[in-house]
């Protein structure tokens, strides 16, 4: 009777053991498998936005209207690359858009939409930081009809 005990007592051990180890490396795998993707993204009104002015505007006319702005914070333990993709839905050539890109303040990228392909700008940013953002995108040339939607995402790299 003493020997059924013994060998219960002993699986049941032998079951907790097994059940808190897995908890332990899953929590340990989780953390490293996540933890290059840790960016908080935050859209000051949408992601997806269309443009408010069809009026042909210089660089610096359109640097007074109001830009889209977002920020990306990286709450992992490492630092962490990333890509800004602007996706569009347009009618007018691309040609005719242009943008202009600030980081933290800072003027990081400026040209016409027809130059990138998806991805508007590649960055990497520091454990526990933040970064700004503010994207103005304008016409530059008069376009009958003009329609424009576009779509901004922040996509981790390895």
């Amino acid at each position: 009777m003493k020997n059924k005990v013994g060998k219960i007592i002993l699986v049941i051990g032998i079951c907790l053991f097994m059940v808190g180890l897995g908890y332990v490396v899953t929590k340990y795998l989780d953390k490293n498998l996540y933890l290059n993707t840790n960016l908080l993204v935050t859209f000051e009104d949408t992601k997806e936005f269309t443009l408010e002015s069809f009026d042909v505007l210089t660089k610096k006319e359109a640097l007074d209207t109001y830009p889209n702005k977002f920020t990306i914070e990286n709450k992992s333990l490492k630092g962490v690359n990333y890509d800004v993709v602007l996706t569009s839905d347009t009618n007018i050539s691309e040609d005719n858009l242009s943008y202009v890109l600030y980081k933290n303040e800072e003027e990081v990228q400026t040209g016409n939409l027809s130059d990138i392909k998806d991805v508007l700008y590649t960055s990497s940013i520091k454990t526990l930081k933040t970064d700004s953002y503010r994207l103005y995108i304008y016409l530059t040339e008069k376009t009958s009809n003009p329609e424009f939607t576009y779509k901004l995402e922040i996509k981790a790299k390895d």
